[in-house]
């Protein structure tokens, strides 16, 4: 027999256990296929930029090494740990990823390889320990990712309400979890900015030429759009998955006679 229930004089019928498990494949690999062409989409220009300065590190490298005195932010406690001394095999010693650990308030980066990545991490250095704004923004990085990460929860596994059913507020978080996972992931973007705002003042101090200035801001800016596009990538695949969890889930509203017809 099939299980009915009315809602406000109209009749409907659950979906089955099948279609939400179509749903949620469905909405799983289209999530899948939005994060899998964006990221890398918006990542190779910052990679080639990247490369593109690697090959010309020791033009950046004294200058890095002499920001913390010309920034100041050697007498706030900043330190800068080379990498490429270290025994660890790691992407820091590798000079693959350099970044700044408030905590311990070191940048740890192999100065052999990516001096002109440095500048951007002493620009993290500066957001935390001299900016009001940049501080708070980079306290809201990790709880909003994990809003956003909650929000795709919200978009895979909550069953949708009759579309005739009155909106409780848990609802309209549902129907707009994509731009709520996409709002999430702009305190990381802003903060980047920032940080590599601040990052080409401090190169700009070190008397490091104009060319290598304008360089700086291609790999910066190129670095940003990654940001951008995993926040873009973000709201968009939790908004599909939430899109496509509806059609296969949300109860069908039936006329009477089609009712009747069910147990012919």
């Amino acid at each position: 027999m099939v299980n009915s229930y009315y809602y406000d004089g109209n009749q409907y019928i659950p979906r089955s256990q099948t279609d939400g498990n179509k749903g949620f494949i469905m909405a799983s690999a289209a999530s899948s296929a939005i994060m899998g062409t964006i990221l890398p989409l918006c990542g190779k220009p910052f990679e080639r930029q990247l490369i593109k300065e690697h090959s010309q590190n020791y033009l950046y490298k004294d200058a890095f090494l002499n920001s913390l005195k010309v920034s100041g932010l050697d007498k706030k406690g900043v330190r800068i740990i080379p990498m490429e001394l270290s025994k660890t095999v790691n992407d820091y010693s590798l000079g693959r990823n350099a970044a700044y650990f408030p905590k311990e308030r070191v940048v740890r980066i192999n100065t052999d390889k990516i001096s002109a990545a440095g500048f951007h991490e002493l620009g993290h250095a500066m957001n935390d320990i001299t900016g009001k704004a940049g501080k708070f923004l980079s306290k809201l990085r990790w709880p909003g990712r994990i809003a956003a990460g909650w929000m795709g929860t919200i978009a895979l596994f909550s069953t949708p309400k009759p579309k005739d059913a009155p909106k409780t507020g848990y609802d309209h978080i549902k129907d707009n979890c994509g731009k709520i996972a996409f709002a999430c992931m702009l305190p990381t973007v802003f903060e980047e900015g920032m940080a590599s705002y601040k990052g080409i003042k401090i190169a700009r101090k070190t008397g490091l030429a104009e060319p290598l200035i304008k360089n700086l801001k291609k790999l910066y800016g190129k670095a940003l759009l990654t940001y951008i596009g995993h926040a873009a990538a973000t709201g968009l695949a939790v908004g599909a998955a939430n899109m496509i969890m509806e059609k296969f889930t949300r109860p069908k509203k039936i006329e009477q006679d089609s009712f009747y017809n069910l147990f012919i």
